[in-house]
């Protein structure tokens, strides 16, 4: 059968990518995550000096959040995590600025504060910063009530992320068109470019770790045996109470 629950999995030799021995078991198991943010970030990056967005901080945000500190530290990163542990993780990473998730207008005025951004009301539902002084949105999340906060607080021009999925929803995505902005969406990952270097995301991900500049071990917050699996899915499941950002199985 194919996918990681089977028993067995086939794999052509160019889906297995050799774990270095400088890169450790916790570090390894990672390396998925990290690549999907990783393809998310160098494909629309943020601009020199500019602000940026990270919307969730779970395995994606935590990871977009290391990601654009060691790959972009002239740029400001603000990060929205729904739980205390995740909010803990979004400020060893690096984040300047974190806020709860709890109160969607009460995050978009914070957010128009710290990036300069102007609030317009007037209109029916949440304000809009027009202008804004957001760059890019990277929402690891993808539901109505994150895109609409996100296209609220971008810059003119400026470019939402999509790279959480979710069931389709209405929002009011009038910003779209009064800002021009650049909604695209960001799948996977693949052979991408990191400072002038193209390989496959997992390798960079491996060098990284291996060169110190990247140090995202602290996300793996739980570990259980193969029997252990239903408490397993109780503490991912039940993140605000366990402090859960991510869980892996240990088959050593």
């Amino acid at each position: 059968a194919t996918g990681g629950w089977a028993d067995l999995m086939p794999a052509h030799t160019q889906m297995l990518f050799p774990v270095p021995d400088r890169v450790s078991d916790e570090d390894a198991v990672l390396a998925d995550p990290f690549a999907v943010s990783l393809h998310a970030v160098v494909n629309h990056p943020p601009p020199p000096g500019g602000r940026v967005v990270v919307w969730g901080a779970g395995a994606l945000g935590s990871t977009a959040t290391a990601i654009l500190r060691a790959l972009y530290p002239d740029v400001e990163v603000a990060v929205v995590a729904r739980f205390d542990g995740q909010a803990d993780l979004a400020r060893r990473l690096g984040a300047a600025l974190v806020l709860p998730s709890d109160d969607r207008r009460v995050v978009l005025e914070e957010l128009a504060a710290w990036s300069g951004g102007s609030l317009v009301t007037g209109t029916t539902g949440l304000p809009m910063c027009h202008p804004g002084g957001v760059d890019v949105v990277y929402d690891t999340i993808g539901k109505p009530e994150t895109l609409e906060v996100g296209v609220r607080v971008l810059r003119a021009r400026g470019t939402l992320v999509k790279t959480g999925f979710h069931a389709p929803g209405r929002w009011e995505w009038s910003p779209l068109y009064f800002k021009e902005l650049s909604w695209v969406g960001s799948n996977a990952f693949g052979i991408e470019e990191v400072e002038g270097r193209r390989r496959h995301a997992l390798e960079h991900y491996f060098d990284l770790v291996a060169d110190g500049r990247i140090a995202i071990g602290s996300m793996l917050t739980h570990t259980f045996r193969l029997e252990e699996w239903r408490q397993a899915f109780v503490t991912i499941a039940d993140q605000g109470a366990t402090g859960a950002v991510k869980v892996a199985f240990d088959h050593r």
